[in-house]
């Protein structure tokens, strides 16, 4: 590496001086040995801003998108009249113009994209008042996948205020209902990809799921939500919330219909660097739906123990899937009780890599990585002043606030101990699943929430979202696939007491999603949600 003395020539901008030096590490409680060594340090640092201003003159590179094939039309933000559900961030029309998709997978297909995914000329919320004209400048993977694939991109969806809720109360937009259920929760992040999904407005979405995001809402809506294997799904072009549990993926009414979604979208793009040993190419990406079909004679399932032993878990729902599980018996299976002790410290150790590499990515502080950043987005939200802090909803300014405080204090090897934990996490997992093809728990351990009034505060709008994600975070951490899909309704507990829908989520290894989706269509198949009980 080559040595980064000051040049001859230093620019007018530079503004290093010995006192930076002097400041720098006196926040780290140090200082330079000798008045040598601080003319040494300063002309060092003076050196190396050279090079870094001139990173900072060039031009950004991002990926090309194709506006000719694929060109922006009726861009727009819709009227009450035209967005009755509030799930709709911005409509538009996205199609080939081109014969080149003609019978692709997807056909003549709309959906939509959670309001996190980039789609370039379209403006993205993300959900919040802390930005208000974001547009990004490029395609995410997934959308240029799913326009490749013949598919339509009819508009965004409503996503909760920075993807950092699991009920649908935070958006600065709005709230959204449930799907069967007015004033009760539609869930969250990925809150209007499951209105939309639910209600018919689209064929299928693509939601985001960094702890239960996509899973959560397709729950409480009666509609099929994968989290795929890590990384499986490109996560290129999407805002982050931590790389290390961040994921994207199919919402859909049917399983058949996910599976296909999965198919077009699925496979290494060789810019996200979330993508690991396994990962398919484009071209090798398996037949989903076809493999859902070959059925379930011989396999093995195993109820988690400590999936349905939960707090503030509704008995009910713990044996309403319990029931759904075993009657997989009735298909050919093996239906028996496994226990993973640690599952249940997944909400635990989410804290550490979901508050403290949180708190880094969103000050745009999470380095190493080999993603596109989304430089457009941070120049947006940084620098964070208090007319910004001010705009967060509770779930960010909560990550603002414990995840500096937790940097500043917290002993320097405990996300480094907790990172260890979540893999020894995945391993008792792992042990599970050498002896089962798929774990089954409930989603969620109770049903969608009733909405707390837009008044509430910090402390009422934690307590309106506690546990929902006691069961779904954990598999973020370990990357392993997850699927929630509708098995029965049970009445609310809250009245008024509508019924509203139960979700099963069934879990497997790196890259089983096949194996996922012979189960999950299996019993659609088998047996009406509907009506189950």
């Amino acid at each position: 590496m080559s040595a980064t003395l000051a040049p001859e020539t230093v620019s007018e901008r530079n503004p290093i001086s010995q006192q930076d030096v002097i400041d720098t590490l006196a926040t780290l409680n140090l200082k330079a040995s000798s008045p040598q060594d601080l003319a040494d340090y300063t002309s060092l640092l003076t050196g190396i801003w050279e090079m870094w201003d001139s990173i900072d003159q060039m031009d950004d590179y991002v990926p090309v998108v194709d506006e000719e094939r694929f060109p922006r039309k009726g861009v727009h933000r819709p009227e009450p009249a035209e967005n009755e559900t509030n799930a709709w961030a911005w409509k538009c029309d996205i199609r080939d113009t081109t014969d080149k998709s003609k019978g692709g997978l997807l056909a003549g297909k709309t959906v939509n994209m959670k309001d996190n995914i980039a789609v370039k000329g379209v403006p993205c919320l993300l959900g919040t008042n802390v930005i208000k004209d974001w547009v990004p400048n490029t395609d995410a993977t997934v959308v240029t996948r799913v326009l490749e694939a013949g598919g339509i991109v009819s508009g965004k969806a409503v996503c909760e205020n920075m993807s950092m809720w699991g009920v649908s109360t935070s958006a600065a937009t709005g709230q959204m209902s449930n799907v069967w259920a007015p004033g009760f929760s539609a869930g969250g992040s990925s809150s209007g990809t499951g209105v939309l999904v639910g209600n018919g407005l689209t064929w299928g979405g693509m939601g985001g799921d960094q702890g239960g995001s996509i899973r959560i809402p397709s729950a409480v809506n009666g509609i099929v939500g994968l989290k795929p294997t890590t990384g499986l799904v490109p996560y290129t072009g999407i805002a982050s919330l931590e790389p290390i549990i961040d994921s994207t993926g199919p919402m859909t009414k049917t399983v058949l219909d996910n599976a296909l979604l999965l198919q077009a979208t699925a496979g290494a793009d060789f810019i996200d660097d979330r993508q690991q040993a396994g990962c398919p190419l484009p071209g090798s990406v398996p037949d989903y739906p076809a493999l859902a079909q070959e059925g379930v004679k011989g396999m093995r399932i195993g109820i988690l123990k400590e999936g349905f032993d939960q707090p503030m878990g509704d008995v009910r729902l713990s044996a309403l899937v319990t029931k759904a599980a075993k009657s997989l018996e009735t298909l050919g299976c093996v239906v028996e009780e496994v226990s993973v002790p640690m599952h249940k410290l997944g909400p635990t150790l989410w804290t550490a890599p979901g508050r403290m590499s949180g708190h880094a990515s969103l000050m745009a502080q999470n380095c190493g990585r080999r993603v596109l950043h989304l430089n457009d987005l941070t120049d947006k939200v940084l620098p964070l002043t208090q007319e910004k802090f001010d705009a967060m909803f509770a779930g960010s300014s909560n990550a603002v606030v414990t995840g500096k405080w937790a940097w500043d204090h917290l002993p320097p090897t405990l996300l480094g101990k907790a990172m260890n934990l979540i893999r020894k996490l995945r391993d008792d997992y792992y042990k599970a699943l050498n002896s089962y093809d798929v774990l089954i728990m409930p989603t969620m351990p109770m049903l969608a929430q009733k909405l707390p009034s837009t008044e509430a505060g910090i402390v009422e709008f934690m307590q309106n979202s506690n546990g929902v994600s006691l069961n779904t975070s954990a598999f973020n951490l370990t990357g392993l696939p997850a699927l929630s899909m509708p098995v029965g309704f049970l009445p609310s507990l809250e009245a008024p007491h509508p019924k509203l829908p139960v979700g099963m989520m069934i879990v497997s290894k790196f890259y089983k999603e096949a194996t996922i989706y012979k189960v999950a269509y299996a019993w659609e198949q088998a047996f009406d949600w509907k009506t189950f009980e």
